[in-house]
C-alpha cells in the first residue's frame, strides 16, 4: 500500500505511537483512514527493518539517512498533517510520541487517540479519544475542529 499519493485532493492524517511495540495497531488504523478516502502522510506502511532497535526504521527510509534526518522528516509529514491519530494500546505511547504531541499541540493540528495516554502531561478532552471509524464519521459530521495551541477548541 502507498500512502501520501493515494488521495490528492483528501484530507491528511499523521499517525503517531510507539511503532516497535504497536505497529499492527498502526497499520490497522492507516487502512481504515486510507479505505476512507485520508491520506496517510506518516508513517509510510511498509515493512519495519530493524524491530529490536530503539528507533524504527522503514524499508523506504534510505539508509544512508541518519536517524535525525529521518525523525526531521517525519515531524515536517506531521505537521503539514490535517490532524493526528494517536495509537495508544494500554495508553502506551513511548517518549518520541511525547516529544511529537508537544509540537503538535503547538501548531494546533487536532490531535485524536485510541485511548487515553499514560503519563502525559497534557490535558486530553473525552471527546478526543475515538477509534478511527469514529474519527471519519465526526469529520463526515463536521469536518475538523478548530483547535488552539493548547489543542482546546476555539470560539469560531
Amino acid at each position: 500500500m502507498t500512502t501520501a499519493d493515494n488521495h490528492n485532493d483528501s484530507i491528511s492524517v499523521s499517525l503517531i505511537g510507539s511503532f516497535r511495540r504497536h505497529y499492527a495497531d498502526v497499520v490497522r488504523a492507516a487502512e481504515i483512514f486510507e479505505s476512507a478516502g485520508v491520506r496517510v502522510l506518516s508513517p509510510p506502511i511498509c515493512r519495519i527493518v530493524n524491530p529490536d532497535s530503539e528507533y524504527v526504521r522503514f524499508e523506504s527510509d534510505p539508509p544512508q539517512s541518519t536517524d535525525h534526518s529521518i525523525q526531521a522528516e517525519t515531524t515536517r509529514k506531521i505537521h503539514a498533517s490535517d490532524f493526528v491519530y494517536v495509537v495508544a494500546p494500554q495508553g502506551y505511547v513511548g517518549r518520541a510520541t511525547c516529544l511529537e504531541l508537544g509540537s503538535i499541540l503547538d501548531r494546533g493540528i487536532p490531535i485524536y487517540y485510541s485511548e487515553t495516554p499514560q503519563d502525559v502531561p497534557i490535558d486530553i478532552a473525552p471527546d478526543a479519544i475515538l477509534s478511527p471509524a469514529e474519527v471519519m464519521s465526526r469529520l463526515k459530521r463536521s469536518g475538523l475542529p478548530a483547535t488552539d495551541k493548547t489543542g482546546e477548541r476555539r470560539a469560531e
